[in-house]
């Protein structure tokens, strides 16, 4: 049982395990799908259905209705899903009316890497929280620990060190707590 108010991030049921985030052969491109409203699960679906690598994070999420207790999954980045797709399929994309626009990647290594650090952190289960817009600080790695190896942007929030872990193209990231003593600078 969550606290009112925590979210926690781990891994869908319906989507056990999280895909391998791999370079785009050739041929294609990692793409992020700007998703219209409450159609990100759709979309993953779909397009799991017909083959190609999907990536939608999930976070779980408790309500309380009177007395009622609900848990549920919503996207992590809401409104966003990363796929890896052949390129002549961009303007198929578009024309799916679950897809509000897609976003091409300039730097699909940039992407890549940044995907699979998220999938890392929401791969271990860890408490995270998402935290948007993230442009400033200091640039580190994880060094001990279930996120050893990660790396991202170091805020301080009211004496605890959280690394933040972003995706820049969508100006979204995750906040991962960490001891002081396990980072270094990048």
């Amino acid at each position: 049982m969550l606290a009112r108010g925590v979210t926690m991030v781990a891994v869908d049921p319906d989507q056990r395990p999280y895909p391998e985030i791999q370079p785009a052969p050739d041929g294609h491109a990692w793409f992020i799908l700007h998703a219209r409203p409450r159609a990100e699960k759709k979309i993953r679906d779909h397009y799991q259905r017909e083959g190609w690598t999907i990536f939608l994070p999930l976070r779980c999420k408790e309500h309380r209705y009177g007395g009622r207790v609900r848990v549920f999954w919503s996207p992590l980045f809401a409104g966003y899903v990363f796929g890896c797709f052949p390129e002549k399929h961009r303007y198929k994309l578009k024309q799916d009316h679950h897809v509000a626009n897609v976003l091409p990647v300039v730097d699909q290594a940039t992407l890549v890497d940044q995907l699979q650090q998220i999938r890392q952190a929401v791969a271990c289960g860890e408490m995270l929280e998402v935290m948007p817009g993230v442009k400033t600080g200091t640039r580190v790695r994880i060094t001990a620990g279930p996120f050893k190896g990660v790396e991202g942007i170091v805020e301080k929030v009211e004496g605890k060190t959280r690394v933040i872990v972003g995706i820049e193209m969508i100006q979204q990231a995750v906040a991962i707590g960490v001891e002081s003593q396990a980072v270094e600078l990048v």
